[in-house]
């Protein structure tokens, strides 16, 4: 009798642990119109919402603390987080993290002042360039990789994707000179701070951005049940409406 009492109470005990809320904590950096913040601190932004509603179906509690990119990627790296919000599909996350699905599409694109004459088709046009970047990233990195062999091209490597616009577009690089930055990043430091004398050179490569799960934290099943919840959103809509004020493009649904 003692024996099958205690069975119970263990059941129920195991029963209560899985119905419990997941505390997940995540880490991000402030990346508009992806990742925003509020006067308040409140993060914000189509990622965060996204999240959030993810979250919310699943009767997870998801917590998104934004700080300096290399302290994110480091904290991740180190175990100290759950997850990281904006994520690219590529080996240096893949080593350490398990990928959602894709949710939210964009793309890098180059921009010049208005009126620079340069014209774009292949790398060899950017020759002695001077170019402007926000790193460390992977827009870095794939900024060098464009550039890879092209003579005469020197790179400025900003803080911000916001400080490479408002110098390209005060000619602080020069008025020939080139940026790359994510299309949609650029699109809305343009509209914010008014930098109507940059337009658009070229888009030279397409991107989706995702969600990781630090690997030494995540649960068996946990990544299975969130990708399910996204499915879910993108089917029902609650993707294209939560995305929808930031006027970001959606990944297609699976």
């Amino acid at each position: 009798m003692r024996t099958a009492w205690l069975g119970c109470l263990l059941a129920c005990a195991c029963l209560r642990a899985e119905a419990a809320p997941r505390e997940l904590s995540f880490v991000t950096q402030l990346f508009p119109p992806f990742i925003s913040q509020s006067a308040a601190g409140k993060p914000g932004g189509a990622l965060v919402v996204i999240l959030q509603e993810a979250c919310r179906r699943l009767s997870w509690r998801c917590d998104v603390q934004i700080m300096v990119w290399k302290r994110a990627l480091l904290t991740i790296n180190q175990g100290g987080a759950d997850g990281l919000v904006l994520v690219q599909d590529a080996p240096e996350r893949r080593a350490v993290m398990e990928l959602s699905r894709p949710v939210l599409s964009s793309s890098y694109g180059l921009y010049v002042q208005g009126g620079a004459a340069l014209r774009y088709r292949r790398p060899a046009d950017l020759t002695g360039r001077n170019m402007a970047v926000y790193g460390p990233s992977l827009s870095q990195d794939n900024c060098e990789r464009l550039v890879k062999g092209v003579p005469g091209v020197s790179v400025a490597v900003e803080l911000d994707p916001e400080t490479v616009l408002r110098k390209l577009a005060a000619g602080r690089y020069g008025k020939e000179a080139v940026a790359f930055s994510n299309d949609d990043v650029a699109r809305y430091w343009m509209r914010r701070d008014g930098l109507s004398n940059i337009r658009q050179l070229a888009e030279v490569r397409p991107l989706t951005y995702l969600y990781g799960f630090t690997r030494s934290r995540v649960r068996p099943g946990m990544l299975a049940e969130f990708n399910r919840a996204l499915d879910d959103m993108c089917r029902d809509g609650s993707l294209q409406r939560l995305a929808a004020p930031s006027g970001i493009r959606l990944a297609p649904c699976r």
